[in-house]
């Protein structure tokens, strides 16, 4: 048998470590998938499958995507439930000396996707983590795009169908199950049915339980569990540590962005029972399944995408403790009472992007900066939000007015260095205002008069040699040259240097034309690498303002949602209902 070729080799060797993911492999401006993971791609991405030879007698079967639109084909994997593990050139190909060192940076899978164009705004995409054990189930939701994390512990003699309850409340994306949940096939079944969610089974030494202890403390900064979840069940500490460990593998970070645990009881909220969300329509009709016609289509008048999510949480997880229902009516009938108050909420929240996935990416590092630019245009939104609040009087409304941060230096941070419309790509340079760095604005400088040196020294040869059709010019083999036809090969100065003949003219370098060549060319590699560098500074101090910047986004999601509120009950006159303690359902005049 033939010898594979070293980039094939490098590609098996990576491969080995992810048989069941799709691997795309990136060679210049491609990411290429081959043998079978290519079979796989052309026909669920309806791609031309090619070959490559690959040192076998038979060529390797291949078909790639550009990188420049690879989420696109990613987000449609995705959506098949495949996995994808993106391989990426680890050095500058122009200067790798033998093959180019790669390695995979990120594995995508569908309960872990964070690029926003992958994603419904309007919902959180949960992974979840089942580890049953003695007829006991830790159960454990976590949103990597937005930072949510949710832990239950569930028991008694129905445990199953408490488990399908509250999967149908967070209808995850993607399940992951020990051995004991995977044997379940009414859990199996309702996953796969229902949620549509792609299902991984680990085995039972996957994390043991001191490491799951110790990466459930670890992410929270807590000495026990139970200082962050008290009273949680062994099964809980499982659950979720191994869903932090998944995480963790998958995005290959520290999962910075998840900060708090809502560790919850099934006594914290109303239950229902998933024949009972059917049959109440909150969130899908029964016949089309769609939101029109449902109890959030009639309510939800909310402005931002992390209002849309909080409303959909409260209406799928009602609340039964009085004094917090109390509250929340309390807000909405202080805004419901005064019109002009709560169209200028309104109205203020229209304009405000997404900070909760926004702020995920910066923090992840894989965030442009044209995304930086738009978490700056929400913060210059808040301002206006918090001072339609600075009067107002119930404590819901005061938490939030309190809660709210203007953020006004990070934006002024990214205003004073990203321009207003900067590329989509972070490697090409354009991104950094004029006067943000010194050094940056001399490089420019020299690149810009670079053009106008050239254009000097045209002029002056032409006057020295008389040649007045001499022009200079610029490929990448020779660099900078001095062009002259061969009708005037003769006025050819002695210290020209020739360097290429061609038919009608022949073509000269000169000492000078090199010096400039390098420092013109030098400043403008040097001005990308110097761009990329500081856009890289800016993001991570951005990145350093997570927690303020979640805490906003909540604070915002709950005023978009009471504000909804308030203005569904103005347009269709509701009424506020008592609650009591006693078990009476008292409907006067109802409608």
């Amino acid at each position: 048998m033939a010898e594979l070729s070293p980039m094939m080799k490098q590609y098996f060797e990576i491969k080995k470590d992810y048989r069941d993911t799709i691997l795309m492999f990136r060679l210049g401006d491609f990411y290429e998938m081959f043998f079978e993971d290519a079979k796989i791609a052309s026909r669920e991405l309806e791609l031309v499958l090619t070959g490559r030879d690959c040192g076998q007698e038979e060529r390797a079967p291949m078909c790639g995507v550009p990188f420049h639109s690879v989420d696109s084909y990613i987000a449609r994997l995705i959506s098949k439930g495949y996995k994808i593990a993106i391989c990426e050139q680890m050095e500058d190909p122009a200067t790798a000396k033998g093959i180019v060192k790669r390695d995979v940076i990120r594995i995508v899978t569908p309960g872990t996707v964070i690029e926003s164009n992958m994603l419904d705004e309007t919902q959180n995409n949960f992974l979840c983590s089942i580890f049953m054990r003695e007829g006991k189930v830790g159960l454990c939701f976590a949103d990597v795009s937005t930072g949510a994390m949710h832990l239950t512990d569930l028991d008694g003699k129905d445990v199953e169908t408490a488990v399908i309850n509250e999967l149908a409340r967070f209808m995850p994306s993607e399940v992951l199950f020990n051995r004991e949940a995977a044997q379940s096939q009414p859990i199996k079944k309702f996953v796969t049915d229902k949620c549509n969610a792609l299902c991984e089974a680990f085995e039972e030494d996957y994390l043991l339980l001191p490491q799951a202890r110790e990466r459930l403390c670890a992410q929270f900064g807590c000495n026990e569990p139970n200082e962050v979840a008290p009273g949680v069940s062994m099964q809980g500490v499982f659950a979720s540590g191994i869903c932090l460990e998944y995480l963790s593998t998958v995005q290959r970070n520290d999962l910075t962005n998840i900060r708090s645990l809502d560790y919850y009881s099934e006594s914290g909220f109303m239950k229902l029972d998933l024949a009972a969300r059917r049959s109440l329509e909150l969130t899908r009709t029964m016949r089309s399944n769609d939101k029109k016609g449902t109890l959030l289509w009639v309510l939800d008048h909310t402005k931002t995408a992390m209002g849309k999510r909080e409303i959909r949480e409260w209406l799928d997880r009602p609340l039964t403790n009085p004094a917090r229902i109390i509250g929340r009516q309390n807000a909405v009938e202080e805004l419901s009472e005064n019109a002009v108050l709560c169209g200028n909420l309104s109205a203020a929240l229209s304009d405000i992007n997404d900070l909760e996935r926004l702020i995920t990416r910066i923090s992840y590092g894989t965030a442009n900066a044209k995304e930086l630019r738009a978490l700056s245009g929400a913060i210059d939104c808040i301002p206006g939000v918090k001072s339609q609040l600075s009067d107002c009087r119930c404590a819901m409304l005061r938490d939030i007015f309190r809660e709210l941060d203007t953020l006004e230096d990070v934006s002024r941070l990214i205003k004073s260095a990203i321009v207003e419309d900067p590329p989509f790509t972070v490697r090409e340079g354009g991104m950094i205002q004029q006067g943000f760095n010194a050094e940056l604005d001399e490089l420019h400088m020299l690149v810009d008069n670079g053009k106008d040196y050239l254009a000097q020294i045209q002029q002056r040869e032409q006057d020295r040699t008389g040649i007045k059709k001499l022009k200079i010019g610029y490929n990448r083999v020779f660099g900078y040259y001095i062009e002259v036809s061969n009708a005037f090969k003769a006025m050819v100065p002695e210290d020209y240097i020739r360097k290429q003949t061609l038919t009608n003219c022949e073509r000269f370098i000169t000492q000078e034309l090199k010096e400039l060549e390098t420092k013109v060319l030098g400043a403008q590699n040097r001005c990308v690498q110097l761009e990329f560098e500081i856009f890289s500074q800016v993001r991570d101090k951005t990145a350093q303002q997570l927690g303020r910047i979640q805490r906003t986004a909540s604070a915002l999601a709950r005023i978009d949602v009471l504000t909804s509120f308030a203005k569904v009950a103005m347009e269709n006159n509701y009424v506020r209902p008592e609650i009591t303690d006693t078990p009476v359902l008292d409907i006067k005049e109802g409608r």
